[in-house]
């Protein structure tokens, strides 16, 4: 499984890490404060970690896939957002954009950051 990811395995156990380490305080935050506060404490993290190429931005979010998808019961693009944030300064320097379609509920809103925009559109954007 994790050994399919992209990326040298240095680099993909070196994430692995990383996320594991950030993982239980940004899902605290994620699950207690609101949206600006939780990314606001990812950006304080993620702005000492060092800015990855764009190969290694993919593997890092190859790496977090797998962690929300392997660890929770339920994936979650806001913990990932938060994750990445936190472990990427390239990636604490971004907008982080919420987009919400009418009608509210569960599936009806996403959380990404501006490089990887989603294959939807919004009814509403917000940006943080």
């Amino acid at each position: 499984m994790i050994g399919s990811l992209a990326g040298s395995r240095f680099e993909t156990a070196s994430n692995l890490l990383g996320a594991m380490i950030v993982l239980p305080g940004m899902e605290r935050r994620r699950r207690r404060d609101g949206p600006a506060p939780a990314t606001n404490a990812a950006r304080h993290i993620g702005m000492r970690q060092r800015m990855r190429s764009p190969a290694g931005r993919l593997n890092l979010r190859r790496v977090i896939g797998w962690i929300d998808r392997s660890l929770f019961k339920a994936p979650n693009c806001y913990r990932r957002v938060l994750l990445e944030i936190a472990l990427d300064s390239g990636a604490a320097r971004e907008p982080v954009v919420m987009g919400f379609r009418a009608g509210g509920g569960a599936g009806t809103g996403h959380i990404w950051l501006e490089s990887d925009p989603p294959f939807v559109d919004y009814d509403v954007t917000v940006a943080i």
